[in-house]
């Protein structure tokens, strides 16, 4: 594998808080100008979602929703981790300095999802900010709530073999 990089939480910090005050019209059409806020490229452009070039490359992230209007954003904050335990270690530690950077720059998460798929969240009124260790990679979300509480309620009937 090439060199393996990640975000320094200082920037993952930075982009956290961007997110956590991003003031958008969470409409799909405006994407093109929060690209351009965020430094970020336009890649390709689906119906529900278009993909966004970030500063670790093409198709690094994306925003996605329903109809004409997004539910959350999505920003790979590291590389993909070759699937071996050096790999999974460089996940980890990415994640872990994440989480203790985004803390110092938010404060206390309102909630923490331990596991092999961890997961922190900083809930405010109308989204809510996530950093996933998805053991492949590290990524950082911002949902709005509408959209997480749906996740959330298919992914408990999923968990009770209900779906």
């Amino acid at each position: 594998m090439t060199e393996w990089r990640a975000l320094a939480g200082p920037d993952v910090a930075e982009l956290a808080l961007r997110l956590r005050s991003l003031d958008w019209s969470w409409q799909l059409a405006d994407v093109p100008a929060l690209a351009v806020d965020f430094g970020w490229t336009i890649g390709t452009t689906y119906q529900y979602s278009v993909s966004v070039g970030t500063e670790l490359g093409p198709r690094t992230g994306s925003v996605s929703g329903r109809s004409e209007t997004a539910d959350d954003i999505s920003i790979r904050v590291t590389d993909y981790a070759d699937d071996d335990s050096n790999g999974r270690g460089h996940v980890r530690d990415a994640f872990a300095n994440m989480t203790s950077a985004i803390i110092s720059a938010l404060g206390p998460p309102t909630l923490r999802i331990p596991g092999e798929d961890a997961e922190i969240r900083w809930a405010g009124t109308e989204t809510t900010l996530r950093l996933r260790d998805l053991a492949s990679c590290v990524s950082l979300y911002l949902f709005t709530n509408s959209a997480l509480d749906l996740e959330d309620r298919v992914s408990a009937l999923d968990e009770q073999g209900l779906l």
